[in-house]
C-alpha cells in the first residue's frame, strides 16, 4: 500500500504568515535594544533589563512592556509551527489487496478496496472500513 502526502495550502499561508510575524516582533525588540546591549559589558544581563524595564507606547496611551512582547512573539512563533505539522495528511493508496477492519466487529479481512462502502463478511453492517497496513 502506497502512502501520499497531502499538503494544504491554507495551512501553509497562514504559518507562514504568523511566523513572518514572530520574527518581525523579535527583531524589533532586539533593534530596540541593541544600542544598550553594545555598551554593556555583560549582553545577556542587558538584554534581560531591558525587557523588563521599556515599555511600547502603542495608542491612545496603552503601553505594553518589551518582554510582554517578546513572550507573545515565541508564542506566535510555536503556533506557526504548529500549523505547518498539522498543514499536513498522509493518505493510504489502495493497492491490489489491503487490509480492512470493520469499526463495529473490529476483525479484520483481505479485499479490494474501491468503493466508500462496503458490507462487512462478518457482522453484515454497511460501513466505511478502515484502511490497516499491517
Amino acid at each position: 500500500m502506497k502512502r501520499k502526502l497531502r499538503r494544504y495550502k491554507f495551512g501553509y499561508v497562514l504559518g507562514t504568515m504568523l511566523a513572518f510575524i514572530g520574527l518581525l516582533i523579535i527583531v524589533m525588540i532586539i533593534s530596540r535594544a541593541l544600542p544598550e546591549i553594545n555598551s554593556s559589558s555583560t549582553p545577556l544581563q542587558a538584554f534581560w533589563d531591558f525587557l523588563w524595564a521599556e515599555e511600547l507606547g502603542l495608542f491612545l496611551g496603552v503601553r505594553i512592556q518589551f518582554s510582554f512582547l517578546f513572550i507573545l512573539a515565541g508564542a506566535i512563533l510555536v503556533l506557526a509551527g504548529a500549523v505547518f505539522a498539522f498543514s499536513k495528511q498522509w493518505f493510504f493508496l489502495p493497492g491490489k489487496n489491503m487490509k480492512l477492519q470493520c469499526p463495529f466487529c473490529k476483525k479484520y479481512w483481505t479485499s479490494t478496496y474501491d468503493r466508500g462502502q462496503v458490507v462487512c463478511p462478518h457482522c453484515r453492517h454497511l460501513i466505511h472500513p478502515k484502511l490497516t497496513t499491517a
